[in-house]
């Protein structure tokens, strides 16, 4: 093909190929992943949540089911919630309200009182849109505690002033949704008033959550009336990207006042968190998004219908014919990525880059296999890759979890696969500190036979 037959092709992989975007449940590049994800299956989500069958009605709503959906970052766990729900938004089913905390603040400084609020303002926001018709006694109760607490608290007066301003009527589902929605972008922008907001939202929290179960509670009763569902569900996406501390505070230490809210409510959580899924199962539902495995632990036949999977949600990406061999070249690309989706489109993308107007070859596709061992290298400690090498030369079984292992899943150094086995990234294989760390467990092995 020539230059300017090229061009328009990839334009559209430029613009295809972005990986910050979760797909619509109705996107035409959706290629459904699950069957090659292992241990994955809808109906758990689906009978945690009340439903019986594949395409059954809610037959027995839950008032407050707490589902934590965990994965590794990238692994398509937005998509997947975004199919879930419109699976689940239906007269018969739920009326669901998604709630993208990425959006709506800042993750890198979240706490439980900050997704609430995002909750509340998303769920009047809805209903607003929607039309339908709310009590005015359960709109001023949290009104009250807004007027109460906020506007009344010295260090936050003059942001309650500034929220109120220019609204015609001061009162209704509206108003209370800009009052929330001021209070939300406060903290997101990490205004001057965050910090008073924060502490006099932990102060009053039991009164803010009582008044927005009362809303919660008459909402599903009206949605019901409505007959736009037979229960309420929050879908919160984002909260995967807590770690470390945020993440303990959020999901464990924190717990009770975030379940103080009575909701049906799904929860992302980062893949390092529910691996110690002891203390979590106590207070959630787990249901995992695993990798996709394209082998098995130690073996060196990758299995078809995954490579094929992948390779059909590349092409759905990027035309086959910006390759000169498109076949050969995606192969060896899916297998670097180690199965995860967002890593391949990273992959193609550094390709393209590098490629830069002509045919993607087997030269650009190495370059950007070395792109991404570099992104990786950034993050990897020099000791961490003794331990890498060692979990790969373990038996599947061997999953030490720790303080290293817990930051290696974070960062995707370390995959995770169905029936809970672990394996360095293949990226990470390709590192001159990981070549050395296995070379150096195959000497030891070596000395010991000869000894």
């Amino acid at each position: 093909m020539t230059t300017e037959d090229l061009a328009p092709l990839i334009r559209a992989a430029r613009g295809n190929l972005r990986f910050d975007e979760p797909l619509a449940a109705d996107d035409p590049r959706l290629v459904d992943l699950n069957a090659v994800r292992g241990d994955f299956r809808l109906h758990r989500f689906l009978f945690e949540l009340g439903i019986d069958a594949a395409d059954g009605p809610l037959d027995a709503p839950p008032d407050c089911q707490y589902v934590l959906f965990g994965g590794h970052r990238g692994c398509g766990k937005s998509t997947e919630l975004r199919r879930l729900a419109a699976e689940l938004h239906r007269p018969d089913r739920y009326y669901v309200v998604l709630v993208d905390v990425l959006k709506l603040l800042d993750v890198n400084d979240v706490e439980y009182g900050d997704v609430l609020l995002a909750q509340a303002e998303a769920l009047t926001a809805q209903l607003g849109r929607d039309g339908i018709d709310i009590d005015g006694v359960h709109v001023e109760r949290l009104q009250d505690w807004f007027f109460e607490r906020i506007e009344s608290h010295t260090q936050t007066k003059e942001l309650a002033a500034e929220l109120k301003a220019g609204a015609e009527v001061k009162a209704g589902l509206p108003f209370l949704g800009r009052l929330l929605a001021g209070v939300v972008n406060s903290i997101r922008a990490n205004s001057v008033h965050k910090h008073e907001l924060r502490r006099v939202v932990r102060a009053s929290f039991p009164q803010f959550a009582d008044a927005f179960n009362g809303l919660i509670e008459h909402a599903r009763e009206r949605v019901r009336a409505e007959q736009q569902g037979q229960g309420l569900l929050f879908i919160v996406d984002g909260t995967d990207r807590l770690r470390g501390d945020d993440a303990d505070a959020f999901f464990e230490r924190d717990v009770y006042q975030l379940k103080m809210v009575r909701a049906n409510a799904i929860y992302c959580a980062p893949i390092d968190l529910i691996s110690e899924r002891g203390v979590l199962a106590q207070s959630f539902s787990i249901v995992r998004l695993p990798m996709i495995k394209l082998a098995d632990k130690h073996a060196e036949t990758p299995l078809p219908e995954a490579m094929d999977t992948m390779r059909r949600m590349a092409l759905a990406r990027i035309d086959g014919r910006l390759f000169t061999d498109a076949r050969a070249i995606l192969d060896y690309l899916i297998r670097i990525s180690g199965g995860h989706p967002r890593d391949l489109l990273r992959l193609l993308s550094y390709a393209l880059a590098e490629s830069f107007g002509r045919p993607i070859d087997h030269a650009a596709a190495e370059e950007a296999v070395r792109r991404l061992a570099t992104d990786y290298r950034r993050i990897i400690q020099q000791e961490d890759y003794a331990l890498l090498a060692a979990i790969d030369r373990a038996p599947p079984e061997y999953t030490p979890i720790d303080g290293r292992t817990r930051r290696l899943l974070y960062d995707l150094a370390l995959l995770e696969y169905n029936s809970f086995w672990w394996a360095s990234h293949p990226a990470v294989r390709t590192l001159e500190g990981y070549c050395a760390a296995r070379h150096e467990l195959a000497s030891a092995d070596t000395l010991d036979v000869a000894e």
